[in-house]
C-alpha cells in the first residue's frame, strides 16, 4: 500500500511531449495519447489507474483528455518539444515528494508496475533510481522511480555540460551510474506494462490485451 504515511507519498510525472510522428504518419490528424482505449483515452487509461498518494504532472500534452482531475497538473517543458530531459526537469521542479515516478504517457498499462518500482527503490537507500527491465533485458527509463533531490543534482550536472533538449533519458541513467556504483536498481516489468502506443497497431494490441486479460488494474 502507498497510502497513509507521508513518507510513502510519491508524485508521478507523465512525459507526454513527443510529437507522435510515427502514429500520425499512419493515422493522419490523429493524436496517440487521445486515441480511444476502452471508455477513455490512452493517457486517461494510465492516469486513471494510478493510485494517488501524491500528485500527477502531465508534461507537454495540452490535449490529455481523460487525465484531468483535482490531483492532475499540466506543465510545459522548455523548449516545447525539447524531449524527455527538459520535461523531466520541469516535472521534478514541480514535484514535492522525496520519490518521483516517471512514466511515458503512451504506456496505458504502466500503472501496475509503480508499486514494485517504489518498493525496490525504498529497499535500496543508496540507489538513485529503480528502472523497469523488459523480458529481453532492456531497461525502460520511461518506466522508473527516482529520488527527487539527487536526480535534480544529476540533471544540473548534465545541464552544465550542454542543453538538455534533444538528449535521451538514458543519458540521465548513464550519469547516475557515474555518481554511484549501484545507483540503478532493475525491476522486471511485463510485456503489457512496457507496451507503448507508437503506431496504430500498438493501440490494437492494447485493445486486444484489455479484451483478453484486462491488464492495467489499479496500482
Amino acid at each position: 500500500m502507498l497510502h497513509g504515511c507521508a513518507d510513502h507519498r510519491a508524485d508521478v510525472v507523465l512525459l507526454a511531449g513527443g510529437a507522435g510522428r510515427r502514429y500520425a504518419a499512419q493515422a493522419p490528424g490523429a493524436d496517440k495519447l487521445s486515441a480511444r482505449l476502452a471508455d477513455t483515452t490512452v493517457i486517461g487509461h494510465l492516469a486513471g489507474r494510478l493510485q494517488r498518494p501524491g500528485r500527477v504532472f502531465v508534461v507537454g500534452h495540452p490535449l490529455a483528455a481523460g487525465a484531468a482531475g483535482p490531483t492532475v497538473t499540466r506543465l510545459q517543458e522548455e523548449p516545447p518539444g525539447g524531449g524527455p530531459l527538459p520535461a523531466l526537469a520541469v516535472g521534478l521542479a514541480a514535484a514535492s515528494t522525496p520519490l518521483v515516478v516517471v512514466l511515458a504517457g503512451d504506456q496505458p498499462f504502466a500503472a501496475s508496475a509503480v508499486p514494485r518500482l517504489l518498493a525496490a527503490l525504498r529497499a535500496r537507500p543508496g540507489a538513485l533510481a529503480a528502472v523497469g527491465v523488459d523480458a529481453g533485458g532492456r531497461r525502460q527509463p520511461l518506466l522508473s522511480a527516482w529520488r527527487r533531490e539527487p536526480v535534480l543534482a544529476v540533471l544540473g550536472a548534465l545541464a552544465a555540460e550542454g542543453p538538455l533538449a534533444g538528449r535521451p533519458l538514458r543519458a540521465l541513467l548513464a550519469r547516475a551510474a557515474l555518481e554511484a556504483p549501484e545507483a540503478v536498481v532493475e525491476v522486471a516489468v511485463s510485456e503489457a506494462e512496457c507496451l507503448d502506443v507508437d503506431v496504430p497497431a500498438d493501440l490494437e494490441r492494447a485493445r486486444g490485451l484489455l479484451g483478453r486479460a484486462g491488464p492495467g488494474g489499479r496500482t
